[in-house]
């Protein structure tokens, strides 16, 4: 398959698109079966995948939560809403999802084969169709319409529309869901981290009927609480009632590295002071909010390089072996209480208020006695900081002081940007090799 899928050389190892491609079903068995699932997770932690290289911060920085400050001209880009097609960090961004699409569907043709017991495949299916539909997730919220790929025979593939990509991630979804594996443990996907993602697809895609309800069946499983002691949720040993699904490293394997670009050289574990806090966010705490020196921290001089930083990812130890949150149960009383209100649109709606003070009251917070979507925006905002969603949210949230716009739209035309800015470039490395992928999208040919 030659979507674009160029191999770049990381810190540690080469990508492997390609793991599986002499097992055929007839020669993998239930011993092997969960060894090709342990490959599409190492796809996820891999140095080439949506993860290293900070694509994890990428939405954080595209918006209004960290800015750039030196060193790697790329995230320069990022910040600055103003990304070339040669951007090394993006062609990864573009390139990572798509090992671990490949990888799950290769997986999936053999536990679909017929040979492998029911008892292995169940919790095998919900595992790859969940990550499949990850993967899928996060190339369509960066890049909108990307490749839909089932067949690694293929040499080039078009891309298909933002609404054939969304449905393929709800089919799988589903089909996550349909295997009826529960949960266990927050290292691994279940069918609750499904329904938890499926939340939040519905929520971009305005459909918030079925936003609220799969975010009411994740909170009513009673499977996961909201704690608190939100600084728990990212301090060792990092295991907390609120983890749906997170992304687990070990020292010895691929490791996360947001604590060495996020926080200063003075702070726990070190760091290269090369992405600071945007102050709006600083701004955004409310006096009393439990979750500001839990997730940033300031440096002050006569000590070089003064700000905010992250804290939430410090990393005492050195080794990288720390997890990624990507879904948290405080995120589906969120997402409850939002789509109620845009249902109902209705600023004292019982249940809009119930949930979104759940939220509020365990990080200090007075409850609201009204709501708007802004109220959700900002509580997401702050609550959520450094997971991944603060750019989609600007993106899909309409714009308060421009109703015909989003708040994404508003900020780049603040920076002198338009909305074509919004979606990041198809990599030029990836059009070389596959021109059916041109045209690119707006405002990058």
């Amino acid at each position: 398959m030659a979507i674009g899928l160029t191999v770049f050389t990381s810190c540690e190892k080469q990508l492997d698109v390609n793991p599986i491609a002499s097992l055929s079903p007839e020669v993998v068995g239930p011993a092997e079966a969960p060894k090709l699932l342990n490959g599409i997770y190492d796809a996820l932690q891999s140095g080439n995948t949506s993860y290293y290289y900070l694509s994890y911060a990428t939405e954080d920085l595209s918006a209004d939560n960290l800015v750039y400050r030196a060193t790697f001209f790329q995230h320069g880009e990022v910040d600055n809403n103003a990304i070339l097609t040669n951007n090394v960090l993006v062609a990864r961004y573009f390139i990572g999802p798509f090992a671990i699409i490949q990888r799950a569907n290769d997986l999936l043709e053999i536990l679909n084969s017929g040979s492998i017991p029911d008892a292995t495949k169940k919790p095998l299916l919900t595992q790859t169709y969940f990550l499949r539909a990850y993967a899928y997730y996060r190339l369509v919220t960066l890049f909108g319409p990307v490749p839909i790929v089932f067949n690694r025979d293929v040499v080039k593939v078009k891309r298909n529309s933002v609404d054939e990509v969304y449905n393929q991630i709800i089919a799988d979804l589903k089909a996550s869901i349909d295997a009826g594996t529960d949960f266990s443990d927050a290292k691994f996907a279940s069918m609750q981290a499904s329904k938890a993602l499926l939340a939040r697809v519905y929520l971009i895609r305005k459909n918030y009927a079925l936003a609220k309800q799969y975010a009411d069946e994740v909170i009513n499983s009673g499977k996961f609480q909201i704690t608190s002691d939100y600084a728990s949720i990212f301090t060792t040993p990092y295991v907390s009632t609120e983890h749906i699904f997170k992304l687990n490293f070990t020292a010895t394997e691929a490791q996360q590295s947001l604590d060495y670009f996020l926080q200063h050289p003075t702070m726990p574990g070190g760091g290269r002071a090369e992405l600071p806090v945007d102050q709006s966010l600083v701004n955004a705490y409310e006096a009393g909010d439990t979750r500001k020196a839990a997730s940033i921290q300031q440096i002050v001089a006569p000590t070089a390089n003064p700000g905010w930083y992250c804290k939430k990812y410090q990393d005492p130890s050195g080794n990288g072996a720390l997890p990624f949150s990507i879904l948290r149960i405080s995120e589906m009383y969120l997402i409850s209480g939002e789509a109620q209100f845009m249902s109902s649109n209705n600023g004292t709606d019982a249940v809009a208020l119930s949930r979104i003070n759940d939220v509020r009251t365990k990080r200090g917070l007075a409850a609201l006695t009204t709501v708007t979507q802004q109220s959700f925006t900002q509580e997401r905002r702050v609550e959520l900081a450094f997971e991944g969603t603060r750019w989609t949210d600007m993106r899909r949230t309409a714009s308060p002081t421009n109703s015909a716009k989003s708040m994404a739209t508003v900020f780049l035309e603040a920076k002198g940007r338009t909305a074509n800015d919004e979606l990041y470039p198809i990599p030029q490395d990836a059009i070389t090799t596959n021109d059916l992928l041109l045209p690119n999208n707006p405002g990058y040919n």
